[in-house]
């Protein structure tokens, strides 16, 4: 990764931001510059002030879903790629979100450094490849 990876964290629980931060650090402290929104309209927000290469989203928010503000942010023309992180392995919210349009759903609990360097890595490439096909159409 030539250039610093913008990351937005939409996560509503400050400790499992500040988990996943760490996660995110300890693959290399300066490719990522890492940004945070705490609840669902926040997150909604940054996404419309600034650009982001990956969003890496709780599945639940409060009241709301990160399943929802993906439709929402895809409904306002956000197309960075999304990573869905969850406190728990169920199977029904991990096809709800890949039916979204999530490029990953990963467990916070089993996390390591490099699953989520590889699933940014990963998600952010196959976002430059779908740009790249839209535009040869």
């Amino acid at each position: 990764m030539a250039s610093r990876v913008e990351i937005l964290i939409i996560e509503d629980d400050e400790d499992d931001f500040i988990l996943t931060r760490e996660l995110i650090l300890d693959i290399d402290v300066d490719a990522y510059a890492i940004e945070w929104a705490s609840t669902f309209e926040a997150g909604l927000a940054r996404l419309a002030t600034r650009t982001f290469d990956v969003c890496l989203v709780d599945f639940r928010l409060g009241a709301r879903t990160g399943v929802e503000l993906l439709r929402e942010a895809r409904g306002r023309g956000h197309e960075l790629p999304v990573i869905f992180l969850t406190g728990q392995r169920e199977h029904e919210f991990d096809v709800e979100a890949m039916r979204a349009g999530a490029s990953d759903y990963l467990v916070k609990g089993e996390l390591m450094p490099i699953q989520l360097e590889r699933s940014i890595r990963y998600a952010i490439e196959r976002a430059r490849a779908l740009a790249e096909l839209r535009e040869l159409n």
